[in-house]
């Protein structure tokens, strides 16, 4: 399967017209044709586009690829929503539009031209297609098939066989069904299934471990021996993978060797065992429902996931135009390489380096969703963990209310390289701004900056503050804000008079407030202003909360932040 490490390379990827139907988008992903799977993808979202018009071409295969998008979406979701319509010939351009744009939603490295989610779902499909078929079924496979596509390769699979000497000799009427076990231990402990398939005209489906024992051996008194020996040695393999096994394991196994260990007879006490069994299997199957998303993507490999604490703030430009301030840290020395990222690139022949590269993508959205204006910095860490934590920024100016999504790697360097160049990224993670909106800077009505904290060096004076983009914050954090008010009106004495207030608050607590009123002589004005934060005492969430208050106009306009208060 493709491999998703060298996460900047930006190909000049022109669009052209529908070039491959579907036949060929399968040649590509069978063959695992890589180099031409951005093609491939863009080729079926422009197809997937038509999937309201009733002369697209090959309707019986748009309405597979539908269904496989019910499958790896939660009912819920718009997605699933639209492709159930447009599965029902009630859907619209619109609902394929709102499928497109949630494909683009998916691109988990929005810093690259390709959306590896949908090449890897794309792979996944025509895989499952190829090893896993089942005709009879909707989808084409069996459920084996479904589940790689929803997850992929499993971390670990394995096929339960008889290994006691004494079963491996029964007579053939009394037969293990073949199965396999596929274990998702990377996506949760829940995430294993067991797939047996009953004979060889049927399907592998899920199914429940009493399928591994024979009605024929598990209903007959005569035999009763037999039996136990099979659900010990069934269950001892599958108790490696899940404690819910063990229990009916270490059962079985107790009662084998101390047959005085339970008043129940040998036939009353197997009948228990099975039924134990499958009363664990229902509350395992129940609990994976819950605890197991619809799918999952391996796009970012062995790769840890980064979260840099993000701050943004918007404010205005003389020309009315929203300028957008976005600052964030990163702290090298708290982000550790996992030893399964590490082997793997060993393997790959690409070793850890003692410095990395920071790269960071800014991706403005359009539309649907799809990436425009792919922008990225690079930093060198010459220390690597040892490098010291700073405060990285990226200003916009003329923001204009698109979607924004950053994306940020900490890779090792390539050796020898001049400047350092970067290699393998071992820690990605991406954040998403796409429910911000531009300032009203018509000059109508009474407007505020977003709040911009900061942190003191010196009580004295502002000029060596800068960003505060922790989320925590505790008594003693030298905080200060910063933040501009626009469009004051002036009275009949051509001054400004406004109030500034400031609330700390959370839920079930009295809130504290300070209240400051200020006289001026210009309609914007810049404000910086010190917070005692010493004055809270409650840990747990806390919010700061900016109301400013023209007192000629009488309009008011608040801004907040969200801390968490750790004394």
């Amino acid at each position: 399967m493709r491999r998703f490490f060298s996460i900047f390379w930006l190909p000049c990827l022109v669009l052209s017209p529908i070039w491959a139907q579907e036949a060929e988008i399968a040649r590509i992903f069978t063959e695992e044709e890589v180099a031409s799977y951005p093609e491939a993808t863009q080729s079926y979202l422009e197809w997937l586009k038509q999937a309201a018009d009733p002369n697209v071409g090959d309707p019986e295969k748009m309405a597979w690829h539908l269904r496989w998008i019910l499958l790896i979406t939660p009912e819920e979701s718009a997605a699933h929503q639209s492709a159930r319509l447009l599965l029902t010939d009630q859907g619209t351009r619109e609902d394929a539009e709102i499928i497109v744009s949630w494909w683009h939603r998916q691109d988990p490295l929005p810093a690259t031209y390709d959306n590896e989610r949908l090449e890897e779902h794309l792979y996944r499909i025509y895989h499952a297609q190829q090893n896993y078929s089942y005709r009879r079924d909707s989808l084409g496979v069996d459920d084996r098939g479904r589940i790689f596509v929803r997850f992929g390769q499993p971390w670990r699979q394995q096929v339960i066989t008889l290994k006691d000497p004494n079963l491996q000799v029964l007579p053939l009427q009394y037969r293990l069904p073949r199965n396999e076990m596929w274990v998702y231990r990377n996506i949760h402990d829940d995430a294993h299934y067991l797939f047996v398939q009953m004979s060889r005209r049927r399907p592998y489906r899920i199914d429940t471990s009493e399928s591994l024992i024979p009605p024929n051996l598990r209903g007959t008194r005569r035999r009763v021996g037999l039996l136990l020996l099979w659900i010990e040695d069934v269950f001892a393999q599958l108790a490696l993978e899940h404690p819910h096994y063990g229990t009916v394991y270490d059962a079985v196994t107790s009662y084998n060797t101390l047959a005085t260990s339970s008043p129940l007879r040998p036939y009353e006490f197997s009948q228990k065992a099975i039924q134990d069994a499958g009363t664990r299997d229902d509350q395992h199957q129940l609990s994976r429902a819950k605890t197991v998303p619809r799918s999952t993507t391996k796009a970012y490999g062995n790769a840890i996931e980064l979260r840099p604490p993000l701050r943004f703030s918007r404010f205005l430009e003389r020309d009315g135009t929203t300028r957008l301030e976005m600052y964030w840290s990163i702290d090298a020395a708290a982000v550790r390489p996992s030893r399964r990222m590490i082997r793997h690139m060993r393997q790959l022949e690409q070793h850890e380096s003692p410095d990395y590269i920071l790269s960071v993508g800014f991706t403005t959205r359009g539309p649907a969703f799809e990436p425009q204006n792919i922008q990225v910095r690079r930093y060198h860490l010459p220390q690597g963990a040892k490098s010291e934590q700073r405060i990285y920024s990226w200003i916009t100016k003329e923001y204009s209310a698109s979607p924004i999504t950053m994306q940020w790697s900490l890779h090792w360097t390539i050796p020898d390289s001049i400047p350092p160049q970067p290699g393998a990224a071992w820690a990605i993670g991406v954040a998403d701004l796409d429910t911000l909106k531009t300032l009203n800077g018509d000059g109508t009505s009474l407007e505020v900056s977003d709040l911009k904290p900061l942190r003191l060096k010196s009580a004295d004076t502002f000029d060596s503050a800068v960003p505060y983009v922790e989320r925590e914050i505790g008594p003693d954090t030298p905080l200060a804000l910063y933040f501009e008010i626009y469009f004051l009106r002036f009275n009949e004495m051509d001054q400004t008079r406004y109030t500034v207030q400031y609330t700390l608050s959370s839920e079930g607590a009295d809130p504290i407030t300070a209240s400051f009123d200020y006289t001026g002589d210009a309609a914007t004005v810049r404000e910086f202003m010190v917070v005692d934060i010493g004055q809270w005492n409650r840990p747990g969430p806390l919010t700061l909360t900016l109301t400013v208050t023209d007192q000629v106009s009488g309009r008011t306009r608040s801004r907040s932040l969200d801390f968490d208060y750790a004394e």
